[in-house]
Protein backbone atom coordinates (compact mmCIF):
# COMPACT_ATOMS: atom_id res chain seq x y z
CA UNK A 1 0.00 0.00 0.00
CA UNK A 2 1.07 3.73 -0.48
CA UNK A 3 -0.17 6.81 -0.84
CA UNK A 4 -1.15 8.86 -3.81
CA UNK A 5 -0.15 12.32 -4.76
CA UNK A 6 -4.35 12.85 -4.04
CA UNK A 7 -4.02 11.72 -0.22
CA UNK A 8 -5.83 8.16 -1.06
CA UNK A 9 -3.87 5.10 0.06
CA UNK A 10 -4.05 2.56 -2.78
CA UNK A 11 -3.75 -1.15 -2.22
CA UNK A 12 -2.37 -3.61 -5.51
CA UNK A 13 -2.43 -7.37 -5.35
CA UNK A 14 -0.55 -9.25 -7.91
CA UNK A 15 -1.14 -12.97 -7.37
CA UNK A 16 -2.23 -16.12 -9.36
CA UNK A 17 -5.95 -17.19 -9.71
CA UNK A 18 -5.89 -21.07 -9.56
CA UNK A 19 -8.79 -22.48 -10.95
CA UNK A 20 -9.58 -26.17 -10.14
CA UNK A 21 -10.92 -28.31 -12.85
CA UNK A 22 -10.92 -31.45 -14.82
CA UNK A 23 -11.58 -30.15 -17.99
CA UNK A 24 -9.29 -27.44 -20.07
CA UNK A 25 -11.44 -24.42 -20.80
CA UNK A 26 -11.58 -20.98 -21.99
CA UNK A 27 -11.89 -18.97 -18.47
CA UNK A 28 -13.20 -15.60 -19.95
CA UNK A 29 -15.80 -17.31 -21.65
CA UNK A 30 -17.44 -19.11 -18.80
CA UNK A 31 -16.59 -16.60 -15.79
CA UNK A 32 -20.07 -15.14 -15.42
CA UNK A 33 -19.05 -12.52 -12.45
CA UNK A 34 -15.56 -12.08 -10.57
CA UNK A 35 -15.39 -9.21 -7.15
CA UNK A 36 -13.32 -8.66 -5.08
CA UNK A 37 -12.50 -6.65 -1.86
CA UNK A 38 -10.28 -6.63 1.44
CA UNK A 39 -11.70 -5.98 4.59
CA UNK A 40 -8.77 -3.95 7.21
CA UNK A 41 -8.29 -4.36 10.65
CA UNK A 42 -10.39 -1.30 11.45
CA UNK A 43 -13.53 -2.89 9.62
CA UNK A 44 -13.45 -0.87 6.91
CA UNK A 45 -14.05 -2.70 3.27
CA UNK A 46 -12.40 -1.63 0.29
CA UNK A 47 -13.61 -2.61 -3.19
CA UNK A 48 -11.06 -3.99 -5.41
CA UNK A 49 -10.78 -3.58 -9.57
CA UNK A 50 -9.69 -7.12 -10.66
CA UNK A 51 -8.44 -8.44 -13.79
CA UNK A 52 -6.66 -11.34 -14.89
CA UNK A 53 -4.98 -13.08 -17.70
CA UNK A 54 -7.04 -15.10 -20.51
CA UNK A 55 -4.23 -17.33 -21.20
CA UNK A 56 -2.92 -19.77 -18.56
CA UNK A 57 0.23 -18.84 -17.25
CA UNK A 58 1.57 -22.78 -16.46
CA UNK A 59 0.63 -25.86 -18.18
CA UNK A 60 -2.90 -27.60 -17.01
CA UNK A 61 -1.03 -30.07 -14.21
CA UNK A 62 -2.95 -31.55 -11.10
CA UNK A 63 -6.47 -30.13 -12.14
CA UNK A 64 -5.34 -26.48 -12.04
CA UNK A 65 -5.18 -24.10 -14.41
CA UNK A 66 -3.21 -20.63 -13.45
CA UNK A 67 -3.85 -17.18 -14.35
CA UNK A 68 -2.03 -13.87 -13.70
CA UNK A 69 -4.54 -12.11 -11.28
CA UNK A 70 -4.76 -8.47 -10.15
CA UNK A 71 -6.78 -6.35 -7.96
CA UNK A 72 -6.38 -2.55 -7.01
CA UNK A 73 -8.56 0.01 -4.66
CA UNK A 74 -8.15 2.94 -2.72
CA UNK A 75 -9.44 4.28 0.65
CA UNK A 76 -9.19 6.77 2.67
CA UNK A 77 -7.10 6.28 5.64
CA UNK A 78 -5.38 8.86 8.09
CA UNK A 79 -1.93 6.82 8.75
CA UNK A 80 -0.67 3.40 6.98
CA UNK A 81 0.93 0.87 8.81
CA UNK A 82 2.35 -2.59 7.88
CA UNK A 83 -0.87 -4.85 8.95
CA UNK A 84 -3.35 -7.91 7.63
CA UNK A 85 -6.57 -7.75 5.85
CA UNK A 86 -9.41 -9.90 4.70
CA UNK A 87 -9.31 -10.64 0.74
CA UNK A 88 -12.69 -11.96 -0.59
CA UNK A 89 -13.06 -13.65 -3.79
CA UNK A 90 -16.54 -14.11 -5.02
CA UNK A 91 -17.00 -15.94 -8.46
CA UNK A 92 -19.16 -17.78 -10.76
CA UNK A 93 -18.32 -19.80 -13.29
CA UNK A 94 -21.26 -21.18 -15.59
CA UNK A 95 -20.71 -23.88 -18.40
CA UNK A 96 -24.68 -24.03 -18.27
CA UNK A 97 -26.21 -20.53 -17.60
CA UNK A 98 -29.00 -22.64 -15.59
CA UNK A 99 -30.54 -20.86 -12.59
CA UNK A 100 -29.35 -23.16 -10.07
CA UNK A 101 -25.75 -22.70 -10.49
CA UNK A 102 -24.49 -20.64 -7.10
CA UNK A 103 -21.65 -18.39 -6.99
CA UNK A 104 -18.96 -18.91 -4.82
CA UNK A 105 -16.26 -17.18 -2.88
CA UNK A 106 -13.12 -17.73 -0.84
CA UNK A 107 -11.47 -15.55 1.62
CA UNK A 108 -7.73 -15.50 2.61
CA UNK A 109 -5.47 -13.21 5.03
CA UNK A 110 -3.11 -11.15 3.25
CA UNK A 111 -0.35 -8.71 4.28
CA UNK A 112 -0.31 -5.11 4.19
CA UNK A 113 2.86 -3.85 3.06
CA UNK A 114 3.30 -0.20 3.34
CA UNK A 115 5.60 0.80 0.23
CA UNK A 116 8.03 4.27 0.61
CA UNK A 117 9.84 5.93 -2.09
CA UNK A 118 12.68 6.07 0.01
CA UNK A 119 14.62 3.30 1.14
CA UNK A 120 16.23 2.80 4.26
CA UNK A 121 19.91 1.15 4.54
CA UNK A 122 20.12 -1.64 6.81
Amino acid sequence: MYRKKNGLVSFRLKSYLLVHTDVIFNLNAYLRNLTCQLTLSSGLVVPMDTSYTIRTQAEYVMETMAHLFWASGEAELESMCNSVGKLRLDYHISFTGHPDENPDFFETIVPLVVRTRKYKRL
